[in-house]
């Protein structure tokens, strides 16, 4: 009966952080122009669940944010972010959210403005996945976790990764935003990713 109490206490939390996050992303939509959807391809108003992955190297070149549809599938996006993992890994103990906007002009080769909780730390880029595609195969079982990689044949040494489940909600602006399903996997922190239109 407990266990039964506690389930529907952790639905209702969950609901009610997916509808203000929609509340939010309608009430920012007059401020945005329509453009097309991140991923380029019709997706439900509804929530829907994708896996984030980032990947952190451990000799302290830039992090990489990547989504797909669940662990064993393509990239819907793969993304270096202007944080080292030093950087990423003390900003993560207060949670992070990450806002990206669109630079104009950026059509062939995307990249954005990107802010670490509300402060400005330089730009973002969509890159096809390298040598970080080894990392993303070894991971193939893991839906949630976070550890350390090791790769002997690499000059990279190794990354260090968090992984979890987010929400993805889509603002009435064609905006996006993705959402730590579960903080509990993450140390009880407030993951959050806002990808805005131009």
């Amino acid at each position: 009966m407990e266990a039964s109490a506690e389930t529907s206490v952790n639905s209702q939390h969950q609901l009610t952080l997916g509808n203000l996050s929609r509340l939010i992303m309608d009430l920012l939509a007059p401020f945005w122009a329509c453009n097309k959807l991140i991923f380029s391809r019709c997706l439900s108003d509804a929530l829907t669940l994708v896996t984030g992955t980032i990947i952190c190297p451990i000799n302290g070149n830039k992090v990489k944010l990547c989504l797909q549809e669940n662990t064993k599938s393509v990239p819907l996006v793969f993304i270096e972010l202007p944080l080292s993992t030093a950087g990423f890994t003390s900003s993560i103990d207060c949670g992070v959210r990450i806002v990206l906007e669109p630079v104009p002009d950026s059509s062939i080769t995307q990249r954005w403005v990107t802010y670490c909780n509300g402060q400005k730390v330089g730009f973002a880029r969509r890159l096809e996945v390298g040598e970080e595609k080894w990392v993303l195969e070894m991971m193939q079982m893991v839906s949630t976790g976070a550890g350390i990689l090791f790769h002997k044949g690499s000059d990279a040494g190794g990354y260090k990764y968090l992984r979890g489940q987010f929400e993805q909600i889509i603002g009435s602006d064609d905006s996006e935003a993705y959402h730590l399903a579960d903080p509990s996997y993450w140390f009880g922190q407030e993951f959050s990713v806002f990808f805005l239109s131009n």
